[in-house]
């Protein structure tokens, strides 16, 4: 033995107090240049492990030391520093950034060493030069071995230098087994260690047995093989060296253990993309460790299309008994912009993604995950509603979420329901900075989590190798701790802390700034009207067929075959999303099918209806009361304004008819009064002059902008909200004409026309405005199109068209729609596709945006509405302004969803010309879908029902049906039964909670 010692010459060090940012080549040559030094050639004859050391203190290279010089910027070093290194006999080789490289730099003077040793003393003994060249042929399984111990090293070394604490490890047996290790390579010993091993192995073994397991969860050295895993083991290899290796691992287990305790967790992630479809899994799950697989469904899909090698590696991974190592988290089959699109498609999105690893993989996924963050507050209840119990909330997308310092928490949403949700931030295992800076992340982890955790995650590029260091130290010991998944984790590690129900100003993606500048969509803001409306008239066909089967036995094969038709057509709806094409062939293949619905139930409702009396049956998928507007051309004349019509007038061009229709029911009106009917006469002056109006509201138009000047309620008469168009960064709005261009008995109707202009008078848009005001419906409707002049480019937020809406108080609070729940809000862009609320003490205005998302205040007292940023190809918009609504939702969910009507020759039913099919008694609960669902055994058809509660308030309910179902039962999300329900009478009996999400499986005999 010699006092041979090993050297990274280097300014920098494994930082233990804050992270590093250096470039990444620079931290890549220093790690392969320390890992390089525990080549076992290296080491051989080294009196203690390779240290970081400062060149300074090396001015004068010592015989037989080995010398790292990392490439990039180094300290100063004397010119003829080289020169001295020869003299002395010295080694000296170039740490580069690839490890391959730095690795044959070091052999390459290894060798030139031994050469320049026998030139210059002939004397050398043939052994020691055999032994040098015996080590210098290792295989790279042994090497790695050596490397991932030395790697272990070096993070305990630093991580007692982070805690500011006395080293602990036995240095010295450390470095007897090491050393041993080396010997053991020499091939005259052999036989000697093949002798010895057991004895060594029971040894390790021994000093191994710290407390390292925890239930199903086997420690790391049992977590991977010598011939499975990446690391070392090979039937070439000498036996002996790795149960040195072994005992070695076992000394810095114990170290680490004195200096802390508790295990630390490493959850290791790999991010599936329809980008890396062919990168290689992470080397964790060939070695068998715990590893989780997060990816969308639709990629999961296309990796067993185009990659069924991968594919199956993947698949064979998935055990159900044992359990598996490998979670597949996955909560999206496409990643797309769900926190702004509507319930049900949300609810697709989630259910279609389950179903697809179920088929693909059979197993359920519980863990849920996404590129694209679409997180809300409502998320935690509608994951339990699916079927997820876990989930990963952390913003990969720069999305704003809680700042949450624990590893785990337990999440709740508004109805009480939580999720386990896992919150530490991954480092990027591709990044030598990730690994260069571990320890500090190590010392933060021991220091504040109550069960230390540190993740990674694998993006489909290839891993740095610090990362096969650190799988090949685990399968010696888990020196610092032990991989998990996040099933495992959230039951042997934590079971999160409770952070309370998260507030919706807690939560913001910016799917405009990432529709217009990465994505560069054509309809960056219309895409989510447009999708909403598709979505609404999708509920609406299904509607139609569950109140045709609630009250028509025996389900023919012509109906499931429509119903096929229609799940095809709501999944490409759904798989286009907001990037449909405007217009698109969706819309005319959903009109035949949600045709169809209505003509059977129409013909089932007028089974016992008086022939020759034409008329119209208009269907209501609502389960409210609603006040819908008819415009029907080549109407036969006035009709009677009575039950069901509330208000009508007629002209040559057809007819406009507001209709009262119950919910979940039906309206009739005649196609002609009875001979002598007189149109109706105008009860309120509807338009006149600047003002359209009804009996619920005024709205005043400015005749200088051509936008509102004052919309008011009658009954307090103060102004509730003015409007005007504008141009960001700057506009004015200037009116060529305003003209009322209807005032009959049922709509009040006004036009502005004029231009949008710039600080020089240059037209940057044309606008029309039209404003309707309609008898018996209390919202004022408001239709703006715009011919762009000037294309607005740069940074949607700031440079956009769009409709601007002021209040007049700036005490005046903000609440907004968020997925059904209203919600206060101080946020700068407090975005809803539902609507935005300005309350003032008991004054409520509500600004209904139709699908517009897009919201940002303008001071305190100013919203806009964002309708055209760079690359828009729409310019036709809707919004309706409304006050004191006590359910919003309702007329947020009313407006978009069309009224069915069917033309028919026959009367109305006979029991009445409206009624209602099914029935929910109380307003707060939604009702977002209403589908035929399959029945249970020995039931002859059924339907299934989903209910939001939406005004904050839990409490009971009563379904009823126009036929009594004969029994019913809550479900989740995919259709597992949950509980029985109660039926009392002809009313089945639900209880649920504030903002809960309910599904109701109804079924007849």
């Amino acid at each position: 033995m010699t006092d041979r010692q090993l050297h990274l010459l280097s300014a920098a060090r494994m930082p233990t107090s804050y992270p590093l940012q250096l470039s990444v080549d620079e931290v890549a040559a220093w790690l392969n240049g320390y890992a390089a030094m525990w080549h076992p050639a290296a080491l051989a004859e080294a009196a203690q492990p390779p240290q970081a050391s400062v060149s300074y203190d090396h001015d004068n290279p010592k015989t037989g030391y080995i010398y790292c010089t990392p490439r990039g910027p180094h300290l100063f070093q004397p010119d003829d520093w080289r020169d001295r290194v020869v003299r002395v006999s010295a080694i000296v080789f170039e740490a580069t950034p690839d490890r391959a490289e730095t690795q044959r730099n070091l052999l390459t003077a290894l060798q030139e060493g031994v050469q320049e040793d026998k030139s210059a003393d002939s004397t050398l003994p043939s052994e020691g030069a055999s032994l040098l060249q015996s080590l210098l042929d290792v295989n790279d399984e042994v090497v790695r071995a050596f490397r991932g111990l030395g790697f272990g090293y070096l993070l305990l070394d630093n991580l007692y230098e982070a805690a500011d604490h006395q080293r602990l490890l036995d240095a010295a047996g450390f470095w007897a087994d090491v050393t041993a290790a080396v010997q053991a390579l020499d091939p005259r010993h052999v036989l000697e260690s093949t002798n010895h091993s057991d004895h060594n192995q029971n040894s390790a073994e021994g000093e191994l047995t710290s407390g390292e397991t925890t239930g199903n969860t086997p420690p790391l050295e049992t977590q991977g093989t010598a011939e499975t895993s990446v690391g070392v083991g090979s039937s070439n290899a000498p036996l002996g060296y790795r149960d040195h290796l072994q005992a070695a691992a076992g000394k810095l287990q114990l170290a680490r253990e004195q200096l802390y305790s508790q295990r630390m967790y490493w959850v290791d992630f790999a991010s599936l993309s329809v980008k890396n479809l062919d990168a290689a899994w992470p080397d964790s799950l060939a070695a068998g460790l715990p590893v989780c697989i997060a990816g969308s469904g639709e990629a999961f899909e296309q990796l067993s299309e185009q990659n069924p090698t991968r594919f199956a590696e993947l698949k064979s991974k998935l055990l159900s008994d044992p359990p598996s190592t490998v979670d597949l988290c996955c909560g999206a089959y496409r990643d797309r912009e769900d926190a702004l699109m509507p319930a049900e498609s949300q609810w697709w999105n989630l259910g279609t993604a389950r179903e697809t690893v179920k088929k693909l993989f059979g197993v359920e996924p519980t863990v849920y995950a996404r590129k694209t963050s679409a997180f809300h507050p409502q998320l935690p209840g509608w994951l339990q509603h699916m079927g997820f119990r876990h989930a990963v909330l952390i913003s990969q997308d720069g999305a704003l979420i809680p700042t949450i310092r624990s590893t785990a928490v337990n999440w709740p949403g508004p109805d009480g329901k939580a999720v386990d949700a896992f919150c530490r931030e991954p480092l990027p295992a591709h990044d030598p900075l990730s690994f260069f800076n571990l320890v500090y992340h190590m010392y933060q982890a021991f220091a504040s989590d109550s069960a230390p955790t540190i993740a990674l995650v694998h993006k489909g590029e290839a891993a740095f190798d610090s990362y096969r260091d650190l799988l090949t130290l685990v399968e010696l010991a888990p020196v610092f701790g032990q991989f998990t998944n996040l099933s495992r984790y959230f039951t042997d590690a934590t079971s999160g802390d409770y952070i309370g129900v998260q507030s919706a100003d807690e939560f913001f993606t910016d799917y405009l700034d990432d529709r217009v500048t990465n994505q560069k969509r054509p309809n960056p803001v219309s895409g989510f009207p447009h999708h909403l409306r598709l979505r609404r008239r999708l509920d609406t066909a299904y509607t139609l067929a569950a109140l045709h089967r609630a009250v028509t036995p025996n389900p023919g094969t012509d109906e499931e075959k429509l119903l096929g038709e229609l799940a095809g057509v709501e999944r490409e709806i759904e798989t286009r999303g907001v990037n449909n094409r405007i217009p698109d062939d969706l819309s005319d293949r959903l009109t035949p099918i949600e045709t169809a619905w209505a003509k059977k139930l129409t013909e089932r409702l007028q089974t016992r209806s008086a022939d020759g009396q034409p008329g119209l049956l208009a269907f209501n998928p609502c389960n409210f009361t609603r006040r819908v507007v008819l415009e029907i051309a080549g109407f036969r004349g006035p009709i009677p304004v009575v039950d069901p019509v509330k208000a009508a007038e007629f002209s040559s061009d057809g007819a406009k008819i507001v209709v009262e229709i119950p919910p979940l029911g039906f309206a009739w009106i005649p196609r002609q009064g009875p001979p002598g009917t007189s149109p109706p006469k105008e009860r309120l002056k509807l338009a006149q002059g600047l003002t359209v109006r009804n009996e619920f509201f005024e709205c005043d138009i400015d005749a200088t902008s051509g936008g509102i000047r004052s919309f008011r309620d009658l009954r307090t008469r103060a102004t509730r909200f003015g409007q005007q168009l504008v141009y960001n960064p700057g506009s004015k709005m200037i009116a060529r004409n305003v003209a009322v261009t209807n005032s009959g008995s049922a709509l009040g109707e006004i036009v502005s026309t004029g231009d949008l202009l710039n600080d020089h008078d240059e037209v940057l848009a044309t606008f029309r405005q039209r404003f309707r005001a309609w008898l018996g419906r209390p919202v004022l409707e408001i239709r703006i199109e715009l011919d762009v002049k000037h294309e607005p480019t740069g940074y949607p937020w700031h440079a956009f068209f769009g409709a601007r809406f002021g209040w007049r108080d700036e005490r005046a609070v903000l609440f907004r729609g968020v997925n059904g729940a209203n919600a206060q809000t101080g946020y700068t862009r407090p975005v809803s596709p539902e609507y935005l609320e300005v309350r003032l003490s008991g004054e409520r205005s509500f600004l209904f945006t139709g699908g517009l998302p897009f919201l940002q205040r303008h001071g305190s007292r100013m919203a806009d509405v964002i309708l055209v940023p760079e690359g828009e190809q729409a310019r036709t918009f809707d919004l309706l302004l409304a006050t004191d609504r006590d359910i919003p939702m309702q007329t947020a969910i009313g407006w978009v969803s069309p009224v069915t009507v069917v033309e028919t020759s026959k009367g109305p039913p006979h029991f009445g010309t409206s009624g209602w099919l099914a029935h929910i008694d109380m307003p707060s609960l939604i009702l977002t879908a209403f589908q035929p669902a399959p029945a249970g055994e020995g039931a002859n058809r059924a339907v299934a029902a989903r209910l939001i509660e939406c005004a904050g308030f839990g409490g009971a309910a009563e379904l009823r049906f126009a036929r009594d179902p004969a029994r019913a039962s809550l479900i989740d999300g995919m259709g597992k039964a949950l509980q029985p329900l109660t039926m009392l009478g002809d009313a089945v009996q639900v209880e649920y909670s504030a903002g809960e999400t309910i599904r109701v499986l109804l079924e007849w005999m």
